[in-house]
């Protein structure tokens, strides 16, 4: 008798504190929740995105995916980090480039082309013709770039016999070149700068 006296206290004392918990989480809760308008929030990162990267086609079903997601913030965040990581997985080859007219070429070009494990005396200037030659746009991505932010890559290894010659010389971003040098996709995919980018657009 005295057994079953105290589980009903025990009981009792559980639900007296179960149910202020319960009305917390239906009443109290669910107005720590971000509201927000993801409707502007998609319009400024499609803008966005149309103007730095016009070469690539995004895929938007991950906002009807995230739909039932209450905190806008949550959802504006899952919509970026899925549209980075398509960023990073979009096909890219390594083609021959275009050549430049011949009568912009100087002495020794030819000789300095040849493939070399050290760059060759005059690779500022071939680095700013070919900069010059892809309108300040990365290969990959088409994204506009400044001299100074640009990084290179060849068509052809050159440990595997490429030269420096125009034709090789790929004018590349910095994610870019993190992209296609990768060896660790989740690291690089976390420290692209693309990221920072859009975090920009999602409701603080």
């Amino acid at each position: 008798m005295n057994l079953d006296l105290d589980f009903i206290i025990s009981a009792s004392l559980l639900i007296a504190c179960i149910i202020p918990l319960y009305i917390y989480r239906r009443k109290i809760f669910p107005f720590i929740y971000k509201k927000g308008d993801i409707d502007l929030f998609l319009k400024d990162l499609k803008l966005h995105m149309m103007e730095i990267h016009p070469k690539f086609n995004y895929d938007y079903s991950i906002v009807e995916k995230t739909k039932d997601e209450k905190d806008i913030r949550i959802r504006e965040t899952l919509i970026v980090e899925n549209i980075v990581e398509q960023y990073f997985n979009f096909e890219y080859i390594k083609k021959t480039q275009k050549t430049i007219p011949s009568d912009k070429f100087w002495k020794g070009y030819e000789e300095h082309s040849k493939s070399s494990s050290k760059l060759p005396s005059d690779w500022p200037r071939r680095k700013e013709l070919a900069y010059t030659r892809d309108e300040g746009k990365c290969n990959r991505c088409y994204r506009k770039i400044k001299i100074d932010d640009t990084y290179t890559s060849f068509a052809k290894n050159i440990e595997n016999g490429g030269g420096y010659n125009f034709e090789n010389i790929i004018i590349l971003c910095s994610d870019c070149n993190k992209i296609i040098n990768s060896t660790n996709p989740t690291s690089t995919i976390h420290n692209l700068a693309l990221n920072e980018e859009l975090m920009v657009f999602v409701k603080s």
